[in-house]
């Protein structure tokens, strides 16, 4: 007669291994990819990644495109998200992160599987028959085997291996069959740091460091792009400035000889002669400026990354998220939100992981545990089990050689990490001081000329005034109206030149970064459909 178990002790039984299973795999995975964590410790601005317009539709000029309001604030967030080469290597950063993901993933993955199987078999022995003393006859024994498994298998990043499984057997033997359920588990955990432990570390530095290289290469990129955007910028204000200048004078020489039909009773060919000269010399050099205000618009979209179709108007307006800020203020916290200095620290610290794994790593001791079980069974298995279960140590020494090896290559990464720390930091001592020394020397300057302007202008008034009446020659007035344009010009190049140490010191400092992590007013980039008047 047969005998079975209670359906509802089996049961629970069977919840109990899957809910043993479900928690090995919660606690097991974990979400969060390697090098998001690692993303944590240097903050990096993500460019926005948009569909691009095909070659012909963003080269060709058209009258009605989009449009774009320039300020300093805006070339820098319109430039971070639109200009190719930071999107090109903010890719290449992404690619390293997939890759280093993939290294670490593989190696701290887990995976569940199932397996079936169907084992059939028949043996034959010679026993004495008992009908014939002397004689053998041969007996049959006929085995068939069905089994479905349910295994994970969870391998640790620090070498740790863990097996466990759970299935279901049927087995019908001769007179014999019955349901038999079975339990198995293994583990080998490293209990010293093992040579495949050194190994593995030793392949996941190599690995951030690649990841490293890659988010100083974007961080480089964003730095000299954004430099180049907001240079272009100050540039184009410069021609403006330049073409407005060169169009009043020439407009200012017009007037003269429209000021001097009043005068009669004196002969004043030379002197028109001399006017005609001037307003030739004027228009040449506006036509000259105007052609390169043209090209160098253009060269600031592509700078910016913009289509060429588009319209731009650009607002001149005062620029220097750095007043205020004394330099060694500027400089310690330039140091300490560097993102460049954040990876080589990171870098730094890997190294010197490296370092103490290499030095402990003498021996190689490891945990071995293995046990499996077959439950108690059904029908005519009549409730049968048995299990298993081994422990055991294994132990071997690490070739001197590999720790040597591993531990002169880490001491060489610290040493020359800390060097590159040492020539960043007095980079951005150099590349803050001479930049704000220049901005606050030229700005002075700047000030000082630009407030002088009024009283050129008024000595060009008076002087057409005295012309009229005879009282001041042609050459005087001209003398007067070229020392007026050259004034305007040279407070034009001092503002260009405090511009572009702005910029440089937007890139000394990284305040890039925190212009575009820190500039949520979106007020200044107006975009809208036909062309900018």
């Amino acid at each position: 007669m047969r005998r079975h178990l209670p359906k509802r002790l089996f049961r629970m039984r069977a919840f109990g291994r899957w809910l043993a299973l479900g928690a090995l795999c919660s606690v097991s995975c974990d979400s969060t990819l390697p090098s998001a964590r690692l993303r944590t410790e240097v903050h990096l601005p993500i460019p926005t990644i948009a569909a691009e317009l095909p070659g012909p539709s963003r080269l060709t000029r058209v009258d009605c495109g989009e449009s774009y309001r320039l300020t300093p604030h805006s070339v820098i967030e319109i430039a971070f998200d639109n200009e190719p080469d930071i999107k090109s290597s903010y890719q290449r950063y992404m690619s390293e992160e997939a890759r280093y993901d993939f290294f670490v993933v593989s190696r701290d993955s887990l995976t569940p599987r199932m397996v079936t199987r169907n084992d059939i078999s028949e043996s034959r022995t010679n026993v004495p028959d008992s009908a014939r003393p002397g004689r053998l006859t041969g007996a049959v024994s006929r085995r068939r085997q069905n089994s479905v498994e349910f295994n994970v298998e969870k391998q640790f990043f620090d070498t740790t291996e863990l097996d466990f499984g759970v299935g279901l057997s049927t087995l019908a033997r001769d007179e014999t069959d019955g349901v038999q359920p079975f339990l198995s588990a293994s583990v080998r955990y490293p209990l010293w740091v093992s040579r495949q432990k050194l190994e593995r570390t030793s392949e996941e530095i190599f690995r951030r460091n690649e990841l490293s290289t890659a988010q100083l290469g974007y961080i480089q990129t964003v730095r000299s792009r954004l430099e180049n955007a907001l240079r272009s910028f100050f540039n184009v204000l410069n021609l403006r400035r330049q073409v407005d200048h060169a169009a009043s004078w020439e407009r200012d020489l017009r007037n003269l000889t429209t000021r001097m039909e009043e005068i009669a009773g004196r002969d004043l060919t030379t002197d028109r002669s001399r006017v005609r000269a001037e307003l030739a010399k004027a228009s040449a050099f506006l036509g000259e400026i105007a052609g390169r205000l043209d090209i160098d618009r253009e060269r600031l979209k592509g700078s910016c990354g913009l289509p060429f179709h588009a319209q731009i108007q650009l607002v001149d307006e005062a620029f220097n998220p750095f007043l205020g800020a004394a330099h060694d203020d500027l400089l310690r916290a330039s140091i300490e939100t560097d993102p460049e200095i954040a990876t080589l620290r990171n870098e730094q610290r890997n190294a010197e992981v490296q370092l103490d794994l290499a030095r402990r790593g003498k021996w190689d001791v490891s945990l071995l545990f293995d046990a499996n079980s077959n439950l108690d069974g059904g029908t005519d298995l009549d409730g049968n089990s048995d299990w298993q279960l081994s422990v055991g140590v294994d132990v071997s020494a690490v070739d001197s050689r590999v720790t040597d090896s591993l531990g002169r290559q880490a001491q060489a990464r610290i040493a020359r990490f800390r060097q590159a720390i040492i020539a960043r930091e007095n980079r951005i001592f150099v590349d803050t001081l001479e930049p704000i020394i220049r901005i606050e020397t030229l700005g002075a300057s700047r000030d000082e000329l630009k407030a002088n302007i009024p009283r050129f202008r008024e000595d060009f008034v008076s002087g057409i005034e005295q012309y009229i009446q005879g009282t001041l020659n042609i050459d005087d007035i001209v003398k007067r109206r070229e020392s007026l344009f050259d004034q305007q010009q040279r407070v034009a190049r001092l503002t260009f030149i405090v511009g572009i140490n702005i910029a440089q010191l937007c890139t000394a400092t990284g305040k890039f970064f925190d212009l575009i992590n820190d500039h949520t007013d979106t007020a200044d980039v107006d975009r809208a459909l036909g062309p900018v008047p």
